[in-house]
């Protein structure tokens, strides 16, 4: 850190620091800098975190639905002055050690962030997103690519472009169109009333003009705010920035503030349609209402009403949650319920799922008595403190999943998209001790506040959503009468016109760039990475006969407790059950405690716990199948939270009919919900599911198998279902399924080592269990080719396509490791998103499983895309690797260990390696194979590939009907039949 005595007023590289705040909570310091000439603000939180972060952001307001500020995120990372590539996107990602990068567009701003734990490699990313936010080249071409185009064939035209793609995936959505449509019928008067990402019959109507007229506006250094934080010095970036950029502007005023909408008199009701295949539509409906509160700048409101959304509806057994299930007015709450900080004035949300949209009213005034009910009778001071406890937690928590400076840039915004300092909102201490004080000085806060910004706010909307076999059709002619329209306004010459220049944008795509321009984009070099892995350091313990593994590390006075249940002796009837019971052991009660009372203990003495089914195949060992359960507490709350644990698996009311009903629907919804995000991991599981014993479970238990099974258990069968559960809690109350783990502070070990074992000796003793041989038909015995073909209501599609690699450990399957990264972000990149116009593509080598893995995402294509994953695999066994392709591939893949760990991320990942048997020995040589890769180890490992694939291979899609159909003459494997999914 630099070690100047920074005052307000100093002025340097033509920025003036107008504002120094110490931030304890980030064990920090923030600094504002302003722009003298251009007024653009800076916003340094300097600290000693390794993991450095930045951001830029611009207010992008829409005028219409077009998803200009959508396809504008897309192509400013798409060639710049100085670094005019095609993609330097993708180009860096190929040679970066980055934590985190992306382009993001909200409904009111757009967002370029990324993150690193290496300088150099923070300032490449810094460098060329700087570039392209200030001098992008915005192609026509790249418009066309990114956005749309219209393509004729004969007098036939369609359109064509990766957003509209990607966005025509989205409005096929169901929940989606709930979420977009429950807020924008709030603010009518705003720009919220636009769709950011675009609706694909508006996004064909923009033009290139509208675009860079778009860019002209809002991508200004007077329209932008830039975010540091990490460690490094003050006003480091500020110098370059004035120098290479900002110089050249002056001062403009963008009107880019969206502005507060008008407060209704009376509360409205709007209506919507979605998706479905015909025949389906019956309560496939969605009814929500929702109400627009407080500014989410203001620090209390915004805590205040995301404490709230825990209470009333954190889990099924909060009150507002369990009020509206217990109506069965629908199958169960929407997704959608909740509350957003993402505009300016939070929207809340609540309502149904799976209902009549006949029922709306009733639903409405449902949930408005269920409220007033609640604020008459008054909060569960129990739920109060349970969930104020938790959020105490998370203060004290070292958070992992996004960077830590990703997490402040979202709370800085709070205030600073409104002008108000990002200090204002940054902060989560200082509100939450706000919160504790209002609820002493006045016990009833919530309910007053449910009152005021609730029942008593005419600011609501009732918004219905009804399943429509017709709505695809629908959208679909209007794009089509769109199209003919263009096209006979264009005549005989304007369509000759758009001919050459959809064959001048089809050289385009394949020119590729110049060795010169791809030199210009900063790489790191291997030598920039540690040469050495790091270790896991761990001891082994042995408590109540069983073992614990012990991970000693900073973990600020939280303790990480993971522990598993072998599954190994289960019967196939009882894995495909154990979803639904994992699920059941989250929603019932214990004994004389009812499932509200259970969640609520759990949530006050647990930061988290989570229960899911770990499986996989060991490094020289047997197949791994286990319930594992990952939990988090205060060091008091230890002992305490593994008590109650162990009750909740020897105790739990399996066979509670009720509860066990709710918990499938629970389940099934998850898939529903789940499913149009998610479809490219289904299909692979599904694609994976022939090869192995262990890959055929893994389909059972969480993949498209388990839902079909899930559709199939009906109410009649739960009876049997619930007698199947006790016999199941009581076969695994033995304390000799158990393998422990413990993340914690190395001083605290020796007292929370003997509260683990105290845990251990509740269970029961039973005999050692062997693992069943289990072995089914559908795995592949020899040469096989599987095709399977889903559909769901969408007009594009996600495919899977799946082979066998080398064996672990060999150098062969090293080189298919290294294929992977390298064909994802050059030739598949190319041939399938660029110019096959999907919103995602990529291939990996499971190292564990032994298998290759394609995919593609929001594709609207099927065949092309199968036969480019040939193709390339095809091309790489002769072709002549570019070294520097090799290197870069190296970088990321052996970069992937820098990534700085959350106490919990450390912990699990212990824990998993220890379970597989990956030591740091088999890391070293898988490592030390990968840094000794050269041209011709990829060229036979492209070669071993194809050869496996002769004899067996698997391809899954899920798409939507027409799609199919239309597919079906371009590769005669997808001519069968298709099953639809239970939606």
């Amino acid at each position: 850190m630099s070690e100047r005595q920074w005052a307000v007023g100093d002025e340097v590289s033509g920025f003036v620091l107008s504002e120094v705040s110490p931030l304890q909570e980030y064990k920090a310091t923030g600094y504002l800098f302003r722009h003298i000439a251009t007024q653009m603000e800076v916003y340094q939180v300097v600290n000693d975190d390794k993991e450095l972060f930045f951001s830029y952001v611009f207010r992008t307001l829409p005028n219409n639905d077009a998803g200009v500020a959508h396809i504008l995120e897309h192509c400013c990372l798409a060639g710049s002055k100085k670094y005019p590539v095609r993609d330097p996107f993708m180009t860096l990602l190929k040679g970066s050690t980055n934590t985190f990068m992306n382009a993001m567009t909200y409904p009111d701003r757009t967002m370029y962030p990324a993150a690193s734990p290496l300088q150099k490699d923070f300032d490449n990313l810094f460098s060329v997103y700087t570039d392209a936010v200030f001098a992008p080249l915005l192609r026509e071409e790249t418009f066309q690519q990114e956005g749309v185009r219209m393509v004729c064939e004969g007098d036939v035209c369609h359109f064509e472009g990766v957003v509209y793609n990607e966005m025509l995936g989205g409005s096929a959505d169901h929940d989606s169109i709930v979420g977009r449509n429950s807020v924008r019928s709030l603010f009518p008067d705003t720009p919220y009333a636009f769709d950011s990402g675009g609706d694909p019959e508006y996004i064909i109507q923009l033009n290139y003009q509208q675009f860079l007229a778009f860019y002209s506006k809002f991508y200004h250094p007077s329209n932008c705010k830039l975010f540091i934080y990490g460690d490094m010095s003050v006003g480091e970036k500020l110098q370059m920035l004035d120098s290479e950029y900002l110089r050249s502007y002056a001062k403009l005023n963008v009107d880019s503030l969206v502005p507060l909408s008008e407060p209704w008199k009376a509360p409205r009701k709007t209506s919507f349609t979605s998706p479905v295949e015909e025949g389906e539509a019956q309560g496939g409906d969605s009814v929500v209402l929702s109400w627009a509160t407080c500014e989410a700048s203001d620090p209390l409101s915004l805590i205040t009403l995301s404490t709230l959304v825990d209470i009333l509806l954190g889990n099924p057994g909060a009150p507002l949650y369990k009020a509206l299930l217990d109506t069965k007015l629908g199958k169960d709450i929407s997704p959608e319920s909740g509350m957003s900080g993402d505009f300016r004035e939070m929207p809340f949300t609540v309502g149904f799922k799976g209902i009549d949209s006949e029922k709306a009213e009733e639903a409405q005034t449902l949930i408005l008595s269920s409220l007033k009910d609640i604020v008459d009778k008054g909060l569960d001071s129990s739920l109060i403190a349970s969930s104020m406890k938790r959020s105490r937690f998370k203060q004290q928590e070292i958070p992992g999943g996004f960077p830590n400076g990703f997490r402040a840039l979202n709370r800085s915004l709070k205030g600073w998209l409104v002008d108000r300092s990002p200090s204002a909102t940054i902060v989560t201490a200082e509100p939450l001790q706000a919160l504790e004080d209002a609820l002493v000085a006045n016990p009833r806060y919530f309910e007053e506040w449910i009152q005021q910004h609730l029942l008593d706010n005419p600011h609501r909307c009732l918004v219905t959503v009804k399943a429509d076999s017709e709505h695809e059709k629908r959208q679909m002619a209007t794009i089509e009468k769109y199209a003919q329209a263009q096209a006979q306004a264009l005549g005989k010459k304007g369509l000759k016109s758009l001919a050459q220049q959809n064959e001048h944008f089809v050289a385009f795509e394949n020119e590729g760039d110049t060795v010169e321009d791809k030199q210009k984009v900063p790489y790191l070099k291997l030598e920039d990475l540690p040469s050495e892995i790091e270790p896991n350091i761990y001891e082994e313990h042995c408590i109540a006969g069983r073992k614990l593994y012990l991970k000693k590390m900073f973990c600020n006075k939280i303790a990480y407790a993971d522990f598993a249940f072998q599954l190994e002796d289960l019967t196939e009837r009882e894995l495909l059950l154990m979803p639904l019971y994992i699920r059941l052991l989250q929603m019932t009660g214990i004994g004389d405690m009812e499932y509200p009372q259970v969640t609520n203990k759990l949530k006050s003495l647990t930061g988290d716990t989570n229960l899911y089914v770990e499986m996989g195949s060991s490094h020289e060992g047997p197949d791994k199948m286990l319930l594992v359960c990952r939990t988090r507490t205060l060091i008091e709350d230890f002992s305490e939270a593994l008590t109650f644990l162990h009750s909740l698996f020897t105790e739990a009311n399996v066979a509670d009919l009720e509860r066990l009903q709710a918990a499938l629907i629970n389940i099934k919804g998850d898939y529903v919900d789940n499913i149009t995000y998610a479809a490219h991991s289904f299909a692979s599981l599904s694609a994976s599911s022939i090869f192995s014993t262990i890959q055929y479970e893994g389909e059972q238990l969480s993949g498209l198998d388990q839902w079909f099974f899930l559709e199939n258990l009906h109410d009649e069968q739960l009876f049997l279902v619930a007698e199947e559960f006790k016999a199941l809690q009581e076969k695994l109350n033995n304390r000799k399924r158990l393998i422990l783990h413990l993340g914690c502070d190395e001083d605290l070990a020796p007292t929370l080592v003997p509260s683990y074992e105290k845990f251990v000796l509740l269970f029961d003793e039973k005999e050692t269990i062997e693992a069943k041989l289990r072995s089914y038909e559908k795995v592949s015995q020899g040469i096989t080719h599987a095709v399977e073909l889903y559909r769901l209501p969408s007009t594009v599609s996600y495919s899977a396509y799946v082979l066998r690699t080398s064996k672990r450990g060999s150098d062969e399957q090293a080189a298919q490791v290294l294929l992977g990264q390298i064909i994802t972000g050059n030739d598949l990149w190319e041939k399938v998103r660029a110019q096959g116009g999907a919103y995602g593509v990529s291939a990996h080598a499971d190292v564990m499983e032994e298998l290759f893995f394609f995919s593609s995402y929001r594709d609207p294509r099927i065949a092309g895309t199968l036969a480019d994953f040939t193709n390339t695999l095809e091309l790489y066994t002769t072709k002549e690797v570019d070294p520097s392709d090799i290197e870069n591939a190296l970088i990321t893949t052996v970069g992937n260990d820098l990534r700085p760990l959350s106490p919990s991320q450390n912990s699990i990942l212990s824990f998993r390696r220890i379970l597989y048997n990956i030591s740091d020995d088999f890391r070293t040589k898988r490592r030390n194979q990968l840094l000794g890769m050269k041209s011709e180890h990829l060229n036979e490992g492209a070669k071993a590939l194809l050869a496996y694939a002769k004899t067996e291979d698997s391809f899954v899609v899920i798409a939507g009907l027409q799609l199919l159909e239309t597919e079906k003459a371009k590769n005669p494997v997808l001519d069968r039949p298709s099953r639809r999914l239970p939606l």
